[in-house]
Parts: structure tokens; C-alpha cells; sequence
């Protein structure tokens, strides 16, 4: 068997992204992303079955790449707990407001359809991913008497899940924004309503654990 070459299938991928995202994914065909890259339709189903094999891999890349970036600050010894959280749900939002065309592009092609079902596979891995991340955190806390929590990665996992409802009210009012007198408003009155219940679901203290600071979630809403 042919081995797999990581760096073409790195390069169709780009090319994917790229012809996704100036001719729409509905107007990309597999014949477009081959011509793109110069290569033989051999080489590409070698790596991938289809073009929704593409955009999976794409999204599931930038997913990993959020967990990569969290990782690095939950294993460093010298922060505390919170001050951890902290720093991580940062990093992470910066990451994602540097990358806003893509990061929305990609969610727009997560709520079609016929991806429905690919959607729900990938979100749920990377709840899962995540989950076990912070319940390092969140193990940390305990030891440190900051939270109160007796089963740490079932709350993790409910923490995720209530996190998670922030994204789809965020696709929600961008996508359908002149459905909304004042989306923005709507949008930090649920992170606020989200920050509360994490911080309840850990006993934290009132205001510790920011989930996306005001500047960064009224910056999605900018032009």
C-alpha cells in the first residue's frame, strides 16, 4: 500500500480552504481543489473520499490547534488555577478573533444541512477534548480550595456544554443579525449569563472565570 504523504494532504487542504472560502464550499468541486494543488485525482482520493472529507479535516485541524494552544498553559506548574483559566480562555479567544473570516466561514459550513451530522461528530470531539483539558484546571482548584466540585470531569464536561451554547447564539445573531434589534447586547448578556453558571457549577468566586472578555465578543460583531 502507498503510504500517505502528510504535507500534500497539508497542501490540498489549503487549497480547499482557500477555494472554500473566495468560491463558497456549495461551488468548490473536488476537480477545482485538484487543479488548484497540480495534482492527479489518484492523488487526491489517496488522502481523501470527498470534499466533505476536506472540510472535516479542516475544521477538526482548527479544533486541535485550539486544544494545542490551551494545553501549553494548563501544563505550566508556576500559574494557580484561576489565574490559569484565565489566561487560557485568552489565549483562546485571540487565537479565534486573529482567524474571524475563517472561524466564521467554518461555522457557516458546519450549520448546513447536509453537514448536520458531521457538525454534531465534531463537536463533540472537541467537547470532549476540551473537557479533559479543563478538568485539570479544575482538579488544580481543588487541591488549591478555589472550587468545590466532588466530580471533576462530568462538571468539566457539563462546563463545556453550557460554554458551547455561547457559539451558537453567537451564529445565531451574526448570521441572522437583522432578525435583532440589539444582538450585541443579547450576545454579552449571554456570556454573562454563561460566566455565572460556570462559575456556580466550580463555587467559584463571582467574576473569576471570564469565558470572552466584552472587547473580544463585540469585535465578532464589527464589520
Amino acid at each position: 500500500m502507498t503510504r500517505k504523504n502528510p504535507e500534500r494532504r497539508q497542501e490540498l487542504m489549503v487549497a480547499a480552504q482557500q477555494l472554500f472560502y473566495t468560491k463558497g464550499y456549495e461551488n468548490t468541486s473536488v476537480n477545482d481543489i485538484i487543479k488548484a494543488v497540480g495534482v492527479s485525482k489518484g492523488a487526491f482520493y489517496h488522502h481523501f473520499d470527498s470534499k466533505t472529507a476536506v472540510l472535516e479535516a479542516i475544521v477538526t485541524q482548527i479544533a486541535e490547534q485550539v486544544v494545542a494552544n490551551m494545553q501549553a498553559i494548563i501544563a505550566d506548574e508556576t500559574l494557580s488555577a484561576i489565574p490559569k483559566w484565565q489566561k487560557a480562555v485568552q489565549l483562546s479567544n485571540n487565537w479565534k478573533i486573529e482567524r474571524k473570516a475563517e472561524m466564521l466561514e467554518a461555522s457557516r459550513l458546519m450549520h448546513m444541512d447536509e453537514n448536520i451530522l458531521l457538525a454534531h461528530k465534531i463537536r463533540t470531539e472537541t467537547l470532549n477534548g476540551m473537557a479533559h483539558e479543563m478538568a485539570k484546571i479544575i482538579s488544580q482548584g481543588v487541591d488549591e480550595g478555589v472550587f468545590d466540585v466532588e466530580h471533576i470531569l462530568e462538571t468539566a464536561e457539563i462546563m463545556m456544554v453550557n460554554i458551547s451554547t455561547i457559539s451558537e447564539t453567537m451564529y445565531e445573531l451574526i448570521f441572522n443579525y437583522e432578525k435583532y434589534d440589539d444582538p450585541t447586547t443579547l450576545a454579552l448578556q449571554k456570556n454573562a449569563a454563561v460566566q455565572t453558571a460556570v462559575e456556580r457549577l466550580l463555587s467559584a468566586p463571582s467574576g473569576s472565570m471570564p469565558i470572552i472578555d466584552n472587547d473580544t465578543l463585540i469585535a465578532w460583531f464589527a464589520d
